[in-house]
């Protein structure tokens, strides 16, 4: 599956990172394969390149850059980064969109998105899990990650967010030499996170420190800002010279809605706190329903997860993981989380594997009950501004002025008799003349067709008794009666319905 989507192109390949989050979708064995998708293809020429560049910036790049190497850094489905030098000296990368490849995404995502729109009406699955909500959510994340200028005020929204932390950086964009196609950012000298800890020439206090200091940096993120870098794997982390985490590629940012930043808090909380009815609690006033919703027997999964999560020994402590799983077990109970929930359980589960490299011996849970609560606190106060306390008081002080003449006026009104109320509510006699009716027309019917039909077959028999134009004159009598009786029942239920409808029409009175 991982090497089809490859093939397949960028679109798919996205398709699949976002598939990889999805544990209530697939199974263990596909997520760990989706996990590793790359999307490496053939690097773009120097002509190409060059072309892009004078397209985007006017100029070529041996005339925008002091140097520029023609040899890529890397090169990916939607661009490629090439290092260059600015004329003040600076060290850069630059970073170019491939031609064309939005026109390429956004077929692919319009043939995607007629797919999943065909498989919602059609099929029960799809509804339940939401497949057209998974390329809407695609299509967005692909849309802002082809939008360099977007990437570029993230990085400097970053940059700015990471201040109080000085084991953490993100490279300084140029916006003089970037446009929603062409991204110019600091070079930063580093290297890759490696898999053994052993091999970081750091002490074991520092790289404490930088596992700390970067989950409390995403916590603050998610609880605080509301705005957070979605995409830290370990692929996107370096580490620099002066012993500092440079996060890279910030092209996919997550948000999360204030409502759920609180219920967020309070899950994390709870997970802290080993509280499994608080967490299968706060899942649940999040989260929707379907047919298949059985309360009880996810409360019960979710009490065994906390439980579970907690006799892990430290080194085996993932945050992320337990989220996931508690987003699986929603699934297979009926529960429907919010997105949001489980792109940052994917969030979670890459910050574990980076804070497992830097060091094994770091507790998640431990600094969750550290940094939470502080990072609240200064929520809370952030909402309870002097403006809100304002408006607040304006709302108490039209109450008090306006409140006493109104209780005084209803209490006036009972003490008079004259207190009413007014209550709009169907009313049992419109349905009692609706039926009415009904039945009057079937007896109508039933009736004239009896009695019809009886005088036909009558006037068939063969009589030697007094005829009328050559029928059985009893048959006659019967038909024209029939006639007669249900010209009558008719006109009498005509003139009910008349009457009827006058009632309906006269106001209802009462105190």
């Amino acid at each position: 599956l991982a090497e089809d989507l490859e093939k397949l192109g960028p679109t798919f390949v996205k398709l699949g990172q976002l598939l990889s989050t999805r544990s209530d979708f697939l199974s263990s064995e596909y997520l760990r394969a989706l996990e590793r998708l790359q999307d490496d293809v053939e690097p773009l020429s120097y002509v190409e390149v060059a072309g892009a560049i004078e397209a985007e910036l006017g100029a070529s790049p041996d005339q925008i850059f002091e140097e520029f190497e023609r040899t890529p850094l890397a090169s990916a489905s939607l661009g490629q980064v090439h290092r260059a030098r600015l004329p003040g000296g600076a060290e850069v990368v630059v970073k170019i969109q491939r031609p064309h490849i939005r026109q390429r995404v956004k077929q692919e995502l319009q043939v995607l998105n007629e797919v999943s729109t065909t498989l919602d009406h059609h099929s029960r699955t799809a509804r339940r899990y939401r497949l057209r909500q998974m390329v809407e959510e695609l299509s967005t994340s692909l849309t802002r990650e082809l939008d360099y200028y977007l990437e570029a005020r993230n990085l400097e929204h970053f940059r700015q967010q990471l201040e109080p932390y000085p084991g953490l950086t993100v490279p300084r964009p140029h916006p003089e030499f970037s446009t929603d196609r062409v991204l110019t950012m600091d070079y930063v000298e580093g290297t890759k996170l490696p898999e053994d800890h052993s091999l970081i020439d750091l002490s074991w206090e520092h790289r404490q420190m930088l596992a700390d200091s970067l989950f409390k940096a995403y916590l603050n993120q998610v609880l605080y800002d509301g705005t957070y870098h979605a995409d830290p794997h370990p692929g996107n982390v370096l580490i620099t010279p002066d012993g500092r985490l440079c996060l890279l590629d910030l092209g996919m940012v997550g948000h999360m809605p204030g409502e759920l930043q609180v219920v967020l808090a309070r899950l994390l909380l709870a997970i802290g706190q080993r509280d499994g009815d608080m967490v299968a609690e706060t899942a649940l006033d999040a989260s929707g329903r379907d047919e298949r919703c059985d309360e009880t027997r996810f409360r019960r999964r979710i009490a065994e997860m906390v439980a579970d999560h907690h006799q892990q020994p430290i080194e085996r402590m993932q945050s992320g993981q337990l989220i996931l799983n508690i987003c699986e077990a929603a699934s297979e109970n009926g529960i429907l989380v919010p997105y949001e929930l489980t792109m940052l359980a994917k969030t979670l589960l890459n910050l574990d594997e980076i804070g497992r490299r830097l060091a094994p011996e770091f507790n998640p849970s431990d600094a969750l009950e550290r940094h939470a609560p502080p990072i609240l606190l200064r929520r809370l106060e952030t909402e309870f501004n002097e403006t809100l306390l304002l408006d607040q008081a304006l709302e108490l002080r039209s109450a008090l002025k306006h409140g006493p003449r109104l209780l005084n006026n209803i209490l006036h009104d009972l003490e008079r008799g004259t207190f009413t109320v007014r209550v709009d509510a169907i009313d049992e006699r419109e349905l009692l003349v609706s039926f009415q009716k009904i039945a009057n027309r079937v007896a109508v019917g039933s009736i004239m067709g009896a009695l019809i039909l009886g005088a036909a077959l009558m006037m068939g028999v063969e009589t030697a008794g007094p005829t009328i134009f050559g029928f059985p004159a009893f048959a006659v009598v019967c038909f024209l009666g029939a006639a007669a009786g249900g010209g009558w029942l008719v006109w009498n239920v005509l003139r009910q319905d008349r009457i009827s409808g006058k009632e309906l029409h006269k106001p209802l009175r009462g105190r």
